[in-house]
Formats: structure tokens, sequence, C-alpha cells
């Protein structure tokens, strides 16, 4: 008799497969989340490299050394300029700059460009630098961001997960001819 009673087989096959749907579309909602960001950053790293092109930062670069300013208030200047282009899901705290120029018809370093050394205690990327370079200069911007991952992938439960994703958004481009 217990053997055919199928009164709830719905339930017991609902409860064993609830939990995998459930995982897949927090998955889904997170991988959502990374790529809608990742996009808002190349958006935000495109403006901020516009003003380097058209060599808008180098001049006001120039009016604040003139002003007495150091390359890292520079720096944290075109940080700041950069976060006003972040849409206002994405928080300035967790946004990092990195500037790179070579002199026209020089040789893109690419061992510089592609490590980043980040100092966990301080939360902080050690080897980025700031150098927006001159007419006719071959400039690299790179916006790395901080990406938290409040629920582990699907395939990682593990306590390791809750560190965060870095996302970069890279434009290369030449600087025009300016005034």
């Amino acid at each position: 008799m217990l053997r055919t009673d199928r009164r709830g087989a719905v339930i017991v096959e609902f409860a064993l497969v609830a939990a995998p749907f459930i995982a897949l579309l927090l998955a889904i909602l997170q991988s959502s989340l990374a790529y809608l960001a990742q996009e808002a950053l190349e958006s935000a790293v495109e403006v901020a490299a516009r003003g380097i092109v058209t060599g808008q930062v180098q001049a006001a670069d120039l009016e604040g050394l003139g002003d007495g300013m150091t390359k890292a208030q520079l720096a944290e200047r075109f940080r700041s300029k950069g976060c006003q282009s972040l849409p206002s899901f994405l928080s300035c705290s967790r946004l990092f700059v990195d500037v790179q120029s070579v002199a026209a018809g020089a040789t893109i370093p690419t061992g510089g460009t592609g490590s980043l050394n980040f100092d966990a205690a301080a939360r902080k990327f050690t080897d980025l630098s700031y150098d927006v370079g001159s007419q006719g200069s071959l400039v690299t911007v790179r916006f790395i961001y901080l990406w938290p991952m409040p629920i582990a992938p699907a395939a990682d439960l593990s306590p390791l997960s809750s560190k965060p994703t870095i996302l970069i958004a890279t434009s290369v481009s030449k600087t025009e001819a300016y005034l």
C-alpha cells in the first residue's frame, strides 16, 4: 500500500529540483550584473580617454603643475573625473586608474601593462602609473574596478569566493595634435 501511494511525489520532485534551479537563477543574475558593470566601465574609460586624446587632460595637468600639484594629485584628479562618468551603481572607492604612454613609433611595453600587483592589506594596487604623454603619443588608459561578488558562482561555494572580482576596461589611442 505504501508503494502505490504517490500523493507526495510532486513535493519530493520539487525539493530535488528547487535548489539547483534557484542556484542557476542566482548565477544568471550575478553574471548579468557583472556584465552590466563591465559595460559601464568600458563606457567610462572611453569618456576619460577622450579627454587625453584631445589634449584637455594634458592642458589641465600643465595648469595643475603650475599651481604646485604633484603627479599623485594629478592622477587623483583624473581618477575623480573618471568617477564622474561611472553610473551610480558603481562606487568610486573601488575604481583604480592606470595611464601609460609611449612616444609615437616606440614599441608598447607588454609586460608592464599585463600584470597587476594588489596589496590586500591596504586594499590597493601598488604598480599603477599616471603618464598622459604628449602630442602623438600612444596612450593606454585602464580602469580597474573591484566588483563585489556577494553570491558565489554555482561551481565554487568556497569561502575564497567572497573576494571581489577584478573588472578591467582598457582604451588604447593616439593623442591628436592639440594647442
